[in-house]
């Protein structure tokens, strides 16, 4: 029976452009996974080299509009609900966007996650049993112990207490002893207890396939593209061919939520060219002169890199030595950051994991990048303990003529935690410089405060209902938010982590996700045009803007359109000053400085 690296398949939805599913054949466990006896054969997997040839001429047919969109789910998720997400977004940008690339074609990439329960593992007392049997020698050993501790303590303390009730004298001793014993048996416990507790949740594991198997298979994926499109480029000769591909190359563009962002950004750190004489400056920490090229292989090019509630660490923001975004985000020519600051995955859960994995001195260094906030503006110390007032929506950093604010700091816009600006950290770790921050790449979309209107059921009235969290309109979350917020996530109200794409309500989240996968931002707001207010906002700008060209002054009308439907509905943007340059003023954009 043949056995593959990738298996591939179509998607499966009724859209104008190709799409297909591929998932990694890596297994859970490394000893693999195989079928139960009386499991009936499945037959022959189909050769996914077929798909690959299939996809590498469509791209060919289509050259002059060519592109490559690749999404990639994150931590516990199965298989089926994986694909039933990427069918759904595909159906989505059909509906939703009809200018898209004639050339597109949508990879929905699966790595090995595991689920904590469900069809692709096991149930969760099946989970337990495993993880029992797993433990080392010496750990079960001291485990089966505090076992016995704990019995023998339970037993004898059921006596003393029997017995103290006919008399004092030593059965008081003994019980206290009996007690003592099962406080020493659960000091034992606890570690082993702990550990388990992390192996079921199967965070670390999933860590660990993500950069073992997703991101190696997520390469070989698109190398073996790379090859078949060279392999059917009219030529001669190998040279012919790759020197014809080099002067076309196709956009590749990346959309990763959760873990899938390490995935996707670790991805293209192995597929770049690090002997590319560009991408070779000194071994000066703030050294600007390397410019590395977004060119990968011999097909393709990095285009657009979408990240959603990314499990990255925020610290990856900051220009230096822990920056490991800069090699790959510098290669991408549009990046978005969709965050929210009640992200209780992230906020707890994965903060709380990587506390002993993560090298980090402060607190403050370990908040994941997708709870990165982005404010108005920084609070005095004392507003801090009052009610926040309501933050402004829409492009924080624009004026109300559509110009782009330049005097104050970019990463005084962001937030990491708390009362800390990201200006403020990058000056307290000594990095600020004179290059500009790596975090001036990225276009943030804050959504902690998303709402979108839905129908009451009990009352049949529209209602406001946040989408990824309460939408309270504070600047910054209690203590008392965050207790709210997590037993609305507990009842089921919300869902704080995979709300942008997961719940049914929203449309605008997913709208701008697969909007800036598809069409980046310059099409996503050329969309505006069919809005009623366009030709008004327009003539406001030719008033106020004639120095600019006709085609600017639409693009800023454009602009403040697309920014008012995201003020409408509580979402903050903090505009990357490249972003402002190229897609709205039509400008050549310069990265030597970063």
């Amino acid at each position: 029976m043949n056995q593959f690296l990738l298996n591939i398949k179509p998607l499966g939805a009724d859209v104008p452009f190709p799409c297909y599913y591929v998932s990694s054949t890596a297994p859970i466990n490394i000893e693999g996974d195989l079928p139960k006896p009386t499991d009936k054969p499945t037959g022959e997997p189909t050769d996914p080299n077929r798909y690959i040839q299939e996809i590498s001429q469509f791209l060919q047919q289509n050259a002059d509009q060519a592109e490559v969109l690749v999404l990639i789910h994150g931590y516990n998720n199965g298989s089926s609900f994986v694909e039933w997400t990427y069918r759904e977004a595909c159906k989505l940008i059909a509906q939703q966007h009809k200018d898209i690339p004639k050339g597109l074609v949508i990879l929905g990439y699966r790595w090995p996650s595991e689920e904590i329960a469900g069809p692709d593992s096991k149930d969760l007392k099946a989970n337990l049993g495993i993880a029992w049997k797993a433990l080392p020698k010496v750990v079960k050993g001291t485990a089966q112990l505090a076992i016995g501790l704990l019995l023998t303590s339970f037993v004898g303390g059921a006596l003393s207490g029997a017995f103290v009730l006919w008399q004092s004298g030593w059965w008081l001793g003994a019980s206290a002893f009996f007690s003592a014993l099962a406080v020493l048996a659960m000091v034992i416990a606890t570690p082993i207890l702990t550990l388990v507790a992390l192996r079921v949740s199967v965070y670390f594991r999933d860590s660990f396939r993500a950069n073992a198997y997703g991101v190696a298979d997520l390469v070989e994926l698109i190398r073996q593209l790379d090859n078949a499109m060279v392999r059917s480029t009219p030529g001669q000769t190998l040279t012919e061919q790759t020197t014809h591909l080099k002067q076309n190359r196709i956009r590749l563009s990346f959309m990763g939520h959760s873990m899938g962002s390490f995935v996707v950004t670790n991805a293209v750190r192995i597929l770049s060219d690090v002997f590319d004489t560009r991408s070779i400056g000194d071994l000066n920490l703030h050294s600007c002169k390397a410019q590395p090229s977004s060119a990968i292989g011999n097909a393709f090019c990095l285009g657009r890199l979408v990240l959603v509630a990314p499990d990255i660490p925020a610290e990856t923001l900051i220009s230096g030595r822990g920056n490991v975004l800069r090699t790959s985000l510098r290669r991408f020519e549009e990046a978005y950051l969709f965050s929210n600051e009640g992200d209780m995955a992230l906020q707890l859960a994965s903060t709380t994991a990587n506390y002993f994995s993560f090298p980090a001195r402060t607190r403050d260094a370990g908040y994941r990048l997708g709870t990165v906030t982005v404010r108005r503006r920084a609070f005095a110390e004392d507003e801090w303990e009052q009610l926040m007032p309501r933050e402004q929506y829409g492009m924080v950093n624009l004026r109300p003529d559509g110009s782009l604010i330049t005097e104050q700091p970019f990463l005084s816009y962001l937030f990491g935690s708390g009362k800390k600006s990201l200006q403020e950290r990058q000056t307290e770790v000594g990095l600020m410089g004179q290059q500009q921050s790596i975090a001036e790449l990225f276009t943030y979309f804050d959504c902690t405060n998303y709402r979108e209107t839905i129908t009451d059921p009990q009352t049949g009235k529209p209602v406001s209902k946040g989408i990824v969290s309460l939408a309270t309109g504070k600047a910054s979350l209690s203590f008392w938010d965050f207790c709210a917020l997590i037993w609305s996530f507990a009842r089921g109200k919300l869902d704080p982590h995979g709300g942008y794409i997961f719940t049914q309500e929203a449309k605008l989240s997913k709208y701008l996700i697969y909007g800036l996968s598809t069409m980046g931002l310059k099409g996503l707001i050329n969309q505006e045009k069919q809005q009623p207010k366009f030709a008004a906002i327009l003539q406001q700008m030719a008033e106020t803007h004639g120095h600019l060209s006709q085609t600017q002054q639409e693009h800023l009308a454009l602009n403040l359109l697309f920014s008012q439907r995201c003020q409408d509905q509580g979402i903050q943007i903090l505009l990357a000053p490249e972003r402002y340059q190229a897609d709205i003023l039509g400008e050549d954009c310069d990265r030597r400085n970063y």
